[in-house]
């Protein structure tokens, strides 16, 4: 059974009989904008996701081998929050999810992708991928998330597959049409950030990381 969380915030609980596209020997459930997923190992069944200027929080909990995964726009509002397209609702609703299966905060490890500058903006840290990184990552540490790994910014889109395990392989798009499709997409989306509210970073939790640490680790990478 996989939970997953839609853009209009209904949560639906999904057989597993229901995915049948085959990627890596794992039957694949699409995550598309403003949604997440959350399932356990058992079920055998990866999460995929196409991204630009967005973002993928990846969460996994060791203990019951169950993983989640989002895709955010926008990083918050201070407007309403509830709205799955906002990293904040978004991350949230899915850890509740997982909380709600047995998952603990202690046993649970992050990864984040995605926050590409697809329109080569020159302002770049105003730019929605700059800030939906700098929000996953301000998330992640005032709550207390190991983050494990990162592969974020860059200018062309990724293709994200998380499997069991908490393995991640990424796919960077290299056509033409293919980036192209995202910079529409993005060209709407930064039509709508203009209107939003900048908040600059997620305050919150307790502080669990050194700030003596600089290195960032990167993912994995596998085409596929």
């Amino acid at each position: 059974m996989i939970i997953i969380g839609h853009k209009d915030g209904s949560i639906e609980k999904a057989s597993n009989s229901r995915f049948n596209q085959r990627i890596k020997g794992f039957n694949t459930h699409t995550i598309i904008g403003g949604e997440f997923a959350v399932g356990k190992d058992d079920d055998d069944i990866a999460f995929k996701t196409l991204l630009g200027s967005c973002v993928a929080i990846m969460f996994y909990d060791k203990v019951t081998k169950i993983k989640g995964m989002n895709h955010f726009l926008l990083p918050s509002t201070t407007n309403s929050n509830d709205d799955m397209k906002y990293g904040l609702y978004s991350v949230e609703a899915m850890l509740n999810e997982m909380y709600k299966l047995g998952c603990k905060k202690e046993n649970i490890s992050a990864k984040i992708s995605g926050g590409a500058d697809i329109m080569q903006l020159k302002a770049l840290q105003s730019s929605i991928g700059h800030r939906n990184v700098e929000f996953a990552k301000d998330f992640c540490k005032a709550e207390g998330f190991k983050l494990i790994s990162e592969h974020t910014r860059g200018e062309h889109g990724r293709l994200i597959l998380l499997t069991n395990d908490f393995s991640t392989f990424i796919k960077v798009t290299q056509k033409s049409d293919t980036d192209a499709k995202i910079v529409t997409e993005e060209k709407a989306l930064q039509t709508e950030i203009t209107k939003e509210p900048v908040i600059k970073e997620y305050v919150g939790g307790v502080d669990l990381f050194d700030d003596n640490h600089k290195e960032e680790p990167k993912m994995e990478i596998e085409l596929f």
